[in-house]
């Protein structure tokens, strides 16, 4: 009795005494259960675990019941999921083992599995639990962290003052700043370094490289922190998609010492020579520490990255990446061993996509699996048990460049009056022989100015601060991360045309499609090989 006064007439809880469940026994507790409906279920694990629930844009996502209703409000880890987010997080004296194993998990999954959402929980669950711990988020697209920020502004009002999320270009400047305490240069001419080449290289004139492959080559060296000529000729340079002789490998280094000193004799420096000179400073007890550094989209962090990052940890401190090896496009054939990360027997696989339809899914894997190799540490399979078949992807074919925006602005505006659509629902992600500043103009004056949300340009926050609905644009390089229920794909057709003959294309293009979860249109001034062609629906 003095419980049930203490508990008052709370709606739904009903009070047992022991005598009547043993008389009643298991028939007298079933009787009192019933399933939850998704709503309650949500409502109930917001409250208890208020970490799990983020709130995103307005795609659907699926529990992998039939009868699920679709919803716009949160997405709750999976019990699969949320077992990933919490891994490694005992207390520090029960995880206390050599410094040089730094407590490393790995989380590959398919693309719309809830990598990104696992390590916001688990940022945000390491924060609340240890506050006086510093949290480190890293990011590889500047677009993805102001998505990021503009979520957990909605839902939170701001970040929690000990976690930091930042890209890691912003985060390395700032150790490289703090280490030499000196301003942090880059040619601001983008033909100033391929310039720089053409010049030099007259001193051997039998090396036949382009300047881009030898800039591509030189970034290859900072990554790897290749040392010396020596070093040089012992790297493996698999999946460089061209080889070099010993004799092409001696002159190369020689040019590329002669461009990074004449890069400093100016107070210049290559992009991928920063985290270079973070690696090798004389002294690292400038740079800041954490605890606790979460990497996301890891597939695209290079040896010599990784390196700053554990330079960074405190003693004892962890490291905890979430990769989809199928996106791996720009570190090609790097494995994590290569990048001094031993994740073997700490890895978890997440297989099943909660964003995509398996229609997008399929089409996307299947132009990848062309171009890529069978290996697990650069291939996923996706699990398509229970997943919502869909609709095939939409081709649409156009005359031009221009044709393309004018039919893709031109669908947008139709769905989003004829379906009330949010604009949110939509994101438009462009190839590079797209005329992005007539896309952008055109997308303003049928929708508004301030409605539209260039990622590209306005890089840290929508034009019109947070709160009102936008449509998102952004190019395909930066476009790893993001996701529309609608999504629109422009000036793909260089990575169309080959079929999935090249493996970066392939993996550019894979990215590119599964950001989409319900519907995905692919506007193409060129015909599709017929195979390629077979996979989609064909437009009028």
């Amino acid at each position: 009795m003095l419980l049930a006064r203490q508990l008052g007439d709370l709606p739904g809880l009903r009070l047992l005494s022991r005598e009547r469940f043993i008389e009643r026994g298991a028939p007298g507790l079933a009787a009192l259960q019933r399933p939850l409906d998704p709503q309650d279920e949500d409502a109930l694990r917001t409250r208890l675990f208020p970490e799990s629930a983020l709130p995103l844009v307005p795609v659907a996502r699926r529990r992998f019941r039939r009868d699920n209703l679709a919803s716009l409000g949160g997405l709750f880890l999976d019990p699969q999921q949320e077992w990933a987010s919490k891994l490694d997080l005992e207390l520090p004296q029960e995880q206390a083992q050599a410094a040089s194993d730094l407590h490393v998990r790995l989380v590959n999954g398919v693309a719309g599995s809830g990598k990104t959402l696992i390590a916001l929980s688990r940022a945000l669950l390491l924060a609340e639990m240890r506050p006086h711990e510093r949290i480190l988020v890293l990011i590889h697209n500047t677009p993805i962290v102001a998505d990021v920020r503009e979520r957990l502004h909605r839902s939170r009002g701001g970040l929690p003052a000990n976690l930091e999320i930042a890209t890691y270009s912003a985060w390395v400047h700032r150790q490289w700043r703090r280490l030499y305490r000196a301003p942090l240069q880059m040619p601001g001419d983008p033909q100033h370094l391929p310039g720089l080449v053409r010049s030099l290289r007259v001193r051997w004139p039998e090396l036949k490289l382009s300047e881009a492959q030898l800039i591509e080559e030189f970034d290859f060296l900072n990554e790897l922190l290749v040392a010396s000529e020596a070093e040089y000729m012992d790297t493996s340079r698999a999946g460089r998609g061209f080889s070099l002789r010993a004799k092409e490998r001696a002159e190369v280094w020689q040019l590329f010492a002669a461009v990074t000193g004449a890069l400093r004799a100016d107070g210049l420096r290559m992009w991928s020579a920063v985290a270079t000179e973070v690696c090798r400073a004389g002294s690292h007890a400038a740079l800041e520490r954490y605890a606790h550094i979460l990497v996301d989209e890891a597939q695209f962090f290079a040896p010599s990255w990784f390196h700053t990052v554990k330079l960074a940890l405190a003693p004892g401190g962890r490291l905890f990446l979430c990769a989809d090896p199928n996106q791996g496009f720009m570190k090609s054939r790097l494995s994590w061993r290569n990048a001094g990360l031993d994740v073997s027997g700490r890895t978890k696989k997440l297989l099943r996509s909660y964003r995509t339809t398996q229609a997008i899914l399929h089409t996307a894997g299947t132009l990848l699996a062309r171009a890529v190799q069978a290996d697990p540490e650069h291939y996923l399979e996706p699990d398509f048990t229970d997943m919502e078949e869909g609709a095939a992807p939409i081709l649409l074919r156009v005359d031009s460049p221009q044709d393309a925006v004018d039919r893709a602005v031109n669908e947008i505006v139709s769905l989003a009056q004829t379906h009330g659509l949010p604009l949110s629902a939509f994101l438009v992600i462009y190839g590079g022989d797209t005329p992005k500043h007539l896309l952008y103009k055109r997308l303003c004056r049928a929708l508004g100015v301030e409605r539209i949300w260039w990622l590209n340009k306005d890089k840290k926050q929508p034009p019109g601060g947070y709160g009102p609905d936008y449509l998102r644009l952004a190019n395909l390089e930066t476009a790893t991360g993001l996701e529309g229920g609608a999504v629109f794909l422009l000036g793909m057709e260089s990575l169309l045309a080959g079929g999935g003959e090249s493996e970066s294309d392939a993996r550019k293009l894979y990215m590119a499609m599964t950001r989409a979860s319900h519907r995905l249109v692919v506007l193409s001034t060129e015909e599709l090989p017929l195979e390629s062609r077979a996979l989609f629906r064909v437009g009028d």
